[in-house]
């Protein structure tokens, strides 16, 4: 379908949930789509987080993040006044949670003149509405591949491969933490959830195993700032520091990719920064779960996704019950179930791949 020519648009909106993996898919499935539209913009709107969503396009200049609330509704009406005339593409990607009522107003108003498209994911009982313009989101395809097949809906074909992602290098901060390039692998233990986390005391084993299997090599820790409370449970008073530099909070998103580019490895869970990872195609071994596997980085050839099957009960949704209580926190079986040996075996068969 390469020959025939894409339609054109003057203005490309994305409503998405503030998640930093799904900003990613968006961020590059954007560019992308503009790739053949030189005159055109891109606005993102996401509900929370936009400090950090706009710090992750900041070598994006044409596009722009967008706060998106019930409240912010009337600080929208420059926006709406300045496009509604126009070619606009409206990309509406929620796909688990039901959007509020102002979200459909606001892509509606957008997408008025007759040359606009408003495409977005439809429940199967919405398919048979024929005002509707979309697809079912399907589970058996990555995240990247469905949205690659909405916009196909609104008349742009792009690849279905993932680009990279591109950011501008931040000057010294490997220097500011004594770091040298590839003398380090980064481990990522947070994720939103602590179901799609491990508990504290297994990454107290499974860090010290790596660094009695890697001496000369540093450890470094990232995560928001909000997520130090469970790494200072890690690194318990008599962990042996020396090699272990705790980042979390420490880092913008530029600087977070830069210090992930230059790792000689990356280890982390199901979560954002993986997909940062991810997008810029590193070592990486993945702490998965099999919860909602659209989204596991498997685009990543050099990502190494561990998941154990064996007790697990999700349905591929988000649903199915799949869950270990250990203590007041619960955890995915098919997470929980990895072995520490499983693990730090992938660990070690990354670096031995990347030596």
């Amino acid at each position: 379908s390469m020959n025939h020519q894409s339609q054109i648009y003057d203005h490309i909106f994305f409503f998405t949930n503030g998640a930093i993996g799904d900003f990613l898919m968006t961020l590059l499935c954007a560019d992308a789509v503009m790739g053949d539209m030189p005159e055109s913009a891109c606005t993102i709107f996401a509900p929370r987080n936009t400090q950090v969503l706009r710090e992750l396009c900041s070598a994006y200049p044409r596009v722009r993040v967008q706060e998106m609330s019930w409240c912010g509704f009337v600080a929208l009406v420059p926006l709406l006044i300045k496009n509604m005339g126009k070619r606009n593409m409206v990309v509406r990607q929620g796909v688990f949670k039901e959007d509020p009522c102002s979200i459909e107003v606001l892509a509606r108003l957008l997408s008025m003149r007759a040359e606009s498209s408003y495409v977005r994911f439809l429940q199967q009982q919405d398919s048979a509405r024929l005002s509707e313009k979309g697809i079912v989101f399907d589970p058996n395809l990555l995240v990247y591949e469905n949205l690659v097949r909405l916009v196909g809906v609104a008349g742009v074909d792009i690849p279905s491969s993932v680009p990279v992602y591109r950011f501008n290098a931040p000057e010294h901060v490997l220097e500011r933490h004594a770091l040298l390039p590839s003398s380090y692998i980064v481990v990522h233990p947070c994720a939103f959830s602590p179901a799609r986390s491990l508990p504290p005391s297994r990454w107290v084993s499974i860090v010290n195993t790596m660094m009695e299997n890697n001496p000369s090599l540093k450890i470094v820790i990232t995560g928001s700032a909000y997520d130090n409370a469970f790494i200072q449970k890690i690194l318990s008073p008599d962990f042996p520091k020396a090699n272990v530099v705790n980042l979390a909070g420490e880092l913008s998103m530029p600087e977070l990719a830069w210090v992930v580019s230059n790792a000689r490895g990356y280890v982390g869970v199901d979560t954002g920064v993986t997909h940062l990872a991810g997008v810029l195609c590193k070592q990486s071994v993945v702490i998965g779960n099999l919860s909602n596997p659209c989204w596991l980085p498997r685009y990543n050839e050099n990502a190494v996704i561990l998941t154990e099957p064996k007790n697990c009960t999700c349905d591929g949704k988000k649903g199915g019950d799949c869950f270990y209580y250990v203590g007041d926190e619960k955890y995915y079986k098919c997470l929980l179930d990895i072995s520490d040996e499983v693990i730090v075996q992938a660990i070690q068969q990354m670096l031995a791949k990347n030596s």
